[in-house]
């Protein structure tokens, strides 16, 4: 099997988040890494297959973990990339589906930052092949509430860990200090990246 390996981020330019706080962050994501290389380790054994169960066994309480563990991986690296304190004013092409998708950029921030009030994971603009639309997703946990095939355009962790040495219980603070850190050149070239995959041109829109 192939292992996989922490991701580096250069927090350097981060602003409104200490470096505690995002040393712990990342040290977590650090332990997802390796559950999920020690979950898919323990699936390549032929003996967890044994007496399956979907009430209790082995293999179910295995394959749980690894969507856990693996979208914990995931949804972390596409977070601390667009967490760089560069590039905060939004442009390009993102910028124009935005306003044209919600009204304007305010619009878009204000229905963002309140799902991340009222869901207990992670929030993402995405836009989804379904309809080729934006759509702003909530999910309770890494692996609750996920949509399938939905491509993210940005991705923000409203877990508690991700904040509270910084800024206590006050969430809305801290989405307020991500949004002053969030990266546009990187929402862009995922904009471009899906676009390019989908073989769509921006005059698609």
């Amino acid at each position: 099997m192939n292992y996989i390996k922490p991701k580096q981020f250069d927090f350097s330019n981060v602003k409104g988040l200490t470096y505690n706080q995002l040393y712990q962050h990342y040290q977590l994501y650090k332990g997802y890494v390796n559950s999920t290389n020690k979950i898919r380790e323990n699936l390549e054994d032929n003996s967890i297959y044994v007496n399956p169960s979907a009430t209790y066994s082995n293999l179910r309480s295995a394959v749980k973990a690894q969507t856990f563990a693996i979208d914990g991986v995931k949804l972390h690296q596409l977070y601390f990339e667009n967490l760089t304190g560069n590039n905060t004013i939004p442009y390009g092409h993102i910028e124009k589906l935005i306003v044209n998708r919600y009204g304007s950029y305010e619009e878009f921030k204000r229905r963002f930052m309140n799902t991340g009030l009222s869901v207990r994971g992670w929030v993402t603009l995405s836009i989804d092949p379904i309809d080729n639309e934006l759509y702003i997703y909530g999910q309770d946990a890494h692996d609750n509430g996920v949509v399938l095939n939905a491509f993210p355009l940005i991705v923000l962790d409203v877990y508690e860990h991700a904040y509270m040495i910084d800024y206590g219980i006050d969430r809305k603070k801290y989405i307020d200090v991500f949004f002053n850190n969030l990266d546009f050149s990187v929402v862009n070239k995922r904009l471009k990246d899906y676009l390019n995959r989908n073989n769509k041109s921006p005059q698609y829109y």
